[in-house]
């Protein structure tokens, strides 16, 4: 079990410098990678794309990877370009009324500064590589333990969810110890103003007023909901939740408590029908932090 939102950080010493790598991470439906690299790390990108893809599944991800005081990053000024732009300038300076060229008008330029040329990506791969595998294993350590304190939350949730549950079956019982009495009545009292009163049999009477009960019976859809909070609970006590399947799950059970929501008729069970939604959605929320 691991969020989705955590933040981890790795320095390492090189012979001239260091390397800093940080990996910032948010909820996101899918693998959303950023990745900043200086110039001279880019034939270095794909293989830190697949190294990240390989321990992580889903998040909007920024990984920064720095290479700090190593002198062959250092700029170098376009002394061609400056050339050209000088002698250009003076040459059409006077019948232009042109101000003298200043260094601050020449580094506003595109190219005034030329990326080193350097072998720094063959050399550092190694030691990019090797920082980014314990960046990763700081970065997931940290997403265990943020998904850790969510755990509580879950286990009351949950615990909320079958205290719900046990209290629906009940009242389902009640209720369907009292629906074929009362469409029976229901049953008499329309052949009565219909002035057919004493017409049907009382065995009739009572078969169509157990088939109208059962439609209205929802110990079925309470059965599924009591296994949905059995798998939860197991997922729970293995450390399976996963963002994309508690998703799933939520859906399954909001459709068992819609359906007993639409066959309940007793006030007690719509009340905790509504608690038990409310509960749920708080899980799902919860739960789009997890990975």
């Amino acid at each position: 079990m691991r969020s989705m939102t955590a933040f981890a950080e790795v320095v390492r010493p090189l012979a001239a410098g260091q390397l800093r790598l940080s990996l910032r991470s948010v909820n996101s439906k899918a693998l959303d990678l950023s990745l900043r690299l200086p110039p001279a790390l880019f034939p270095l990108e794909a293989g830190l794309r697949a190294q990240v893809r390989e321990a992580a599944q889903r998040g909007k991800l920024d990984l920064t990877v720095e290479v700090q005081d190593e002198p062959s990053l250092e700029p170098r000024m376009n002394r061609a370009l400056l050339r050209t732009v000088a002698k250009g300038w003076q040459e059409d300076a006077e019948w232009l009324n042109l101000p003298p060229l200043t260094a601050e008008a020449f580094f506003r330029l595109p190219g005034a500064f030329q990326s080193p040329a350097s072998d720094l990506g063959e050399r550092m791969e190694a030691p990019v590589r090797e920082a980014l595998a314990a960046l990763l294993e700081t970065w997931n350590e940290g997403r265990a333990r943020e998904a850790e304190r969510l755990r509580p939350f879950f286990v009351d949730g949950l615990a909320r969810l079958c205290s719900l549950c046990e209290r629906l079956q009940a009242e389902a019982d009640l209720q369907a110890a009292e629906l074929p009495g009362l469409y029976r009545q229901r049953i008499e009292q329309l052949l009565e103003d219909a002035r057919l009163a004493g017409q049907l049999p009382a065995e009739r009477l009572l078969a169509e007023a157990g088939v109208l009960a059962e439609r209205q019976d929802v110990r079925e859809e309470l059965t599924r909901l009591a296994a949905h909070l059995d798998d939860f609970a197991e997922r729970l006590a293995t450390g399976r939740l996963e963002g994309k399947a508690i998703d799933v799950w939520c859906q399954e059970v909001l459709r068992e408590l819609n359906t007993t929501g639409s066959k309940c008729k007793r006030i007690a069970m719509t009340r905790a029908v509504m608690e038990a939604k409310g509960a749920l959605d708080q899980i799902r929320e919860q739960s789009a932090n997890l990975e």
